[in-house]
């Protein structure tokens, strides 16, 4: 089926309508806005995901040790 869809020629898209109406709705504050908020999220992550290693490796050593040291 993609052989016979290859075949039947190259398809024209114009997307210039596309492109214009996207680069007028977006704009630099909007880019900001987004990458702060990744930013942020990504923060949030990093410092939960060391949080989780440190109480693991501290339940961890309690248990070989028999002693709970933070």
């Amino acid at each position: 089926m993609l052989r016979s869809l290859l075949s039947l020629g190259a398809v024209e898209v114009d997307l210039s309508s596309f492109i214009t109406s996207l680069t007028g709705s977006i704009t630099p504050a909007d880019i900001l806005t987004v990458l702060g908020s990744v930013v942020g999220v990504g923060m949030a992550f990093f410092l939960m995901w060391l949080g989780v290693r440190k109480a693991i490796l501290a339940f961890t050593s309690a248990v070989r040790s028999g002693k709970i040291r933070l």
